[in-house]
């Protein structure tokens, strides 16, 4: 990869691409089009890198590099990346895609690594790369100033409220993440303040160069330290404290040893000069931050308090400990025994999230009130362990040990005190970014992943351990395997990029459709229309309007007062003058009304058109972004697709065949694991109507298609296309809404059928009724079994924490609903709503456990209401099933007895007491 030449260049061509690098990747962000903001940057990243080893290649006769066994390990672990692809596969080769993007890269970024430990071969080169990575630190910092304090970005223009800590989060995409990259800029900034032969080569000795660096050190310093503080990131300002600490407590144990430097001495005192006004930046903005000032909103900002809810805050930590129990989980899983030596695949922990929890909540109940939607274990290295295996985290180990040994070692051996410098403001900087993996999942940002790789490669590298082992490969292996991985690359992660980009673009559709459609509803039609007919007809409140005697007998006073001097004859001239006049005021209103309802109607198809097509694109440029296939499934239940305006005998026939290009996105058969990943059934495609349909279609008539109701089938087979993209996106796609959303939409199948066939002739001519019946039977009967299954999976993954997702409050009862309104045997109900009585019970029980409230009084009131319609006339059966209700909630009745004292808030109280009104009243009327 590098070869040292006679007389190398202080910059070349590929140092130039590499500073335009350091300084696009952080920054890089396109406003109404960029969705993830790393995708775009992973993509000039790898671009941008192939030119780099292209330049490289090209201009060597034989491509020798050296190397350790820090780089080895980071390359083993890219190649257990690779390895990993055979269980995603075995479970879901439908996402092997996307974990095969991940896995190259990874292994793409361990080569980059090795460039740079062999690149940076100079102290110039390095600081020089420094410089360029803290110019775009600053940028990133003022961004996320402005986000926070204006509620504004550079690039993206209004993005939400002043004040707001999720404002701050720049173009790196999160405010955790921006205070990460501030973690590894910082100690550069230090290094250029204390190091008094700081880019010599460049500058050369004249001491106005060192003021003027030094001087923008301390303007760069001041809008990275805001960025930290108001980004509230506990474990990053934890470890920017302790690295920095620890660089400068190793600096000065370490500098007696050393020969002092042979700077001028007015340099040096210019240095410490500038140390001092760092020292006192850094107090007095700590000060600022910490206090209540107008850099904290009087308050609003207080890190002091967030600090202390990290160590007092056992939520918080569960919150954590909850994600880290399930990477290992999954990790586990009986059904992939291959999983213990390669893991799940790498990037399968934000689709196997969610699908893991119950196996974390059966074993530790409390952490149900702590869930929280993670796409990342928040722990790197737990995350490498479940989605490698051990062969992945035996890489990650060894590449640790090694890299700490390596270090400190090097440490030991400089001897001179602006290389210690130098390797402290590394060492920070690698404590800080390793300290907050622990926690979140900082490499996981291209842009804090770019500069995780600079630092660690230089820790490595040839200018602190020049004596490493030595290979080299052949120039034409070298341009294969370049060109390999520029061309797979490139195409994953363009269409990846693309991909997201008209989902983005299609998210914005949507908002837009939403807000014409709330005006539309403002508007109001209906009454408009009725009040065009009334003033035509002279009805209703328009009545008076039909003659002139009823139009005096109302308007009469104002028009003698508007009108004083006139006789009565002229009296009555200018009131049916006045009464024409009104009526074509009020009609012109009305319909500029109308007018506008229908613009605003026009315009909300317009949008729902947009966003449909952006979702489609999306899908087909990135066929493992499973967002846009949710979105589909949502967009198939809007009036725009469901009232069929337009369609044609010919298209509902097409729907019903299941030939509607709308749902041909939609995957026909899961390949994987039902087991992993918890669909009902392989078949995901459902048109049951599809045989029987293309056997008459040609035959049908208008007459015979109303007396079979056509457009209410059409409506159930676009239900079922909705279903169905819900379905798939599940294979790429975790969100816990799905299984509540399917559930609710079978139950109205369900009701549509029952409806339907309760109104379905017995007999049409040139048709076959009866086996049109059998169909519609069957699909009702599948969608009972559908809806209590989709409830079922939905409160197994996530049976409780509405303390942070409200609407998962009454999930319970809505699944008893479902329950009541699609099964008739009596007994198997009964005992359906005790088992889901129990359930809530149980878990309402491990939310207080945990910290929060479960209060199951909807259910309690369902069974209740239940028995006294549906058991009333069936006393055993009622008495047997209130029974086994009350001892269902026996258990946490006495915890909210215990509980209700210490509850501070007036809302639980009220329905705490009402739930235990509730049990001691049945519990009374039973023992008569």
């Amino acid at each position: 990869m590098v070869v040292k030449e006679r007389r190398e260049k202080l910059i070349d061509l590929e140092l130039i691409v590499y500073f335009l690098l350091l300084l696009i990747v952080p920054l890089f962000i396109v406003k109404g089009f960029t969705h993830e903001p790393s995708t775009g940057k992973h993509l000039i990243y790898a671009v941008g890198f192939s030119i780099i080893f292209l330049l490289n290649v090209l201009n060597k006769r034989e491509i020798r590099f050296k190397y350790n066994l820090v780089h080895l390990f980071a390359m083993g672990f890219g190649v257990a990346a690779v390895v990993s692809l055979f269980s995603v596969q075995l479970d879901n080769p439908h996402y092997l895609r996307y974990s095969l993007d991940v896995a190259l890269f990874t292994l793409f970024v361990s080569l980059t690594g090795l460039y740079l430990s062999n690149k940076m071969n100079t102290r110039t080169k390095i600081e020089l790369s420094m410089l360029f990575f803290i110019i775009g630190a600053t940028v990133v910092a003022l961004d996320a100033m402005l986000n926070y304090y204006a509620g504004y970005d550079l690039f993206l223009g209004k993005i939400g409220e002043p004040f707001a800590r999720a404002s701050a989060r720049s173009t790196i995409g999160n405010p955790n993440f921006v205070s990460d990259y501030m973690g590894m800029a910082l100690p550069m900034v230090f290094y250029f303040i204390a190091s008094s032969k700081a880019l010599h080569e460049v500058f050369g000795k004249k001491l106005w160069n060192q003021v003027a660096l030094k001087t923008s050190m301390l303007i760069f310093m001041i809008p990275m330290i805001s960025a930290v503080f108001i980004a509230e990131t506990r474990t990053v300002i934890t470890g920017i404290f302790l690295g920095n600490l620890l660089f400068i407590s190793v600096y000065l144990l370490l500098r007696k040893r050393l020969e002092a430097d042979s700077s001028d001495q007015t340099l040096k005192k210019i240095t410490l000069f500038f140390i001092l006004l760092a020292v006192i930046i850094v107090l007095v903005m700590s000060y600022l931050y910490l206090t209540p000032s107008p850099l904290t909103g009087g308050g609003k900002l207080n890190v002091t308090k967030r600090l202390e809810y990290a160590l007092t805050s056992s939520s918080s930590w569960k919150e954590r400990f909850s994600a880290w129990l399930n990477s290992v989980y999954q990790w586990v899983e009986p059904e992939n025994k291959l999983r213990l030596l390669i893991g799940s695949g790498i990037g399968t922990f934000q689709l196997y999230h969610l699908l893991y929890t119950p196996y974390v909540i059966s074993d530790h109940p409390e952490y149900s009130a702590v869930w929280n939607n993670f796409k990342r274990t928040h722990n790197d290295y737990l995350q490498s362990l479940s989605e490698t295996g051990l062969l992945g985290f035996v890489m990650v180990l060894f590449f640790m040990i090694f890299l700490v040994w390596i270090y400190f070692r090097n440490l030991f051996k400089i001897k001179d005190r602006s290389d210690l410098l130098l390797y402290g403001a590394i060492g920070a900087g690698i404590f800080s970014l390793s300290l907050h993996t622990m926690f979140e999942f900082p490499l996981h940002m291209q842009p804090n992943l770019m500069g995780g790789v600079f630092l660690l490669s230089i820790a490595v590298g040839v200018y602190f351990n020049n004596k490493q082992k030595e290979a080299n490969i052949s120039k034409g292996t070298s341009i294969i395997v370049i060109l390999a991985f520029f061309g797979v690359l490139s195409f994953l992660k363009t269409t990846a990029y693309i991909g997201e980009g008209y989902f983005r673009m299609g998210q914005t559709d949507q908002q837009y459709y939403y807000a014409y459609i709330r005006e539309y509803v403002k508007a109001d039609v209906n009454t408009l229309n009725k009040a065009l007919s009334d003033l035509e007809t002279f009805s209703g409140d328009y009545a008076y309007l039909k003659n002139l005697p009823e139009y005096f007998s109302v308007r009469g006073s104002d028009l003698k007062r508007k009108y004083p001097g006139l006789s009565s004859r002229q009296l009555v001239l200018k009131a049916e003058e006045e009464r024409k006049k009104e009526i074509e005021s009020i009609k012109s209103q009305l319909k500029n009304y109308l007018e506008r309802a229908q613009l605003l109607k026009s315009k909300a198809r317009e949008y729902y058109d947009s966003a449909v097509s952006n979702f489609r694109k999306s899908f087909s440029i990135y066929p493992v972004f499973g967002k846009p296939l949710w979105y589909l499934g949502g967009f198939g239940l809007k009036q725009e697709r469901l009232f069929m305006e337009g369609y044609s005998l010919k298209d509902k026939l097409t729907v019903l065949v299941g030939d509607d290009p709308y749902a041909n996105l939609v995957l026909s058969e899961f390949k994987g694991n039902t087991n992993i990943i918890p669909l009902p059934e392989k078949t995901i495609r459902t048109t049951p109507f599809k045989e029987f349909f293309e056997r008459v279609g040609t035959t049908l008539t208008e007459k015979t298609a109303m007396r079979i109701n056509i457009n209410l089938l059409a409506q159930i087979q676009m239900t079922l296309d909705a279903i169905d993209y819900y379905e798939s996106s599940m294979i790429f796609f975790s969100e816990r809404q799905t299984p509540k959303i399917v559930g609710s939409l079978y139950k109205q199948l369900y009701e549509n059928l029952s409806s339907y066939l309760l109104y379905l002739p017995d007999s049409v001519e040139g048709l076959d009724v009866d086996r049109l019946r059998m169909l519609a039977e069957n699909v009702r009967d599948y969608a009972a079994e559908m809806s209590v299954y989709w409830y079922d999976l939905a409160v197994t993954l996530l049976p409780g924490t509405w303390n942070r997702y409200p609407d998962w409050e009454n999930i319970y009862s809505q699944y008893m609903e479902a329950v009541v309104t699609t099964h008739n045997q009596l007994e198997e109900v009964v005992q359906m709503l005790v088992d889901i009585a129990k359930r809530h019970a149980s878990i309402s029980v491990a939310m207080w456990n945990g910290g929060k409230y479960g209060i199951p009084d909807d259910t309690l009131d369902f069974c209740i209401e239940f028995s006294k319609k549906i058991l009333s006339e069936n006393v055993t059966l009622y008495r047997k099933f209130m029974e086994e209700v009350l001892m269902a909630y026996r258990e946490i009745k006495e915890v909210i007895a215990d509980k209700i004292e210490r509850v501070n808030s007036d809302r639980l109280k009220i329905r705490m007491k009402k739930f235990l009104q509730t049990y001691e009243t049945l519990s009374s009327a039973l023992e008569r």
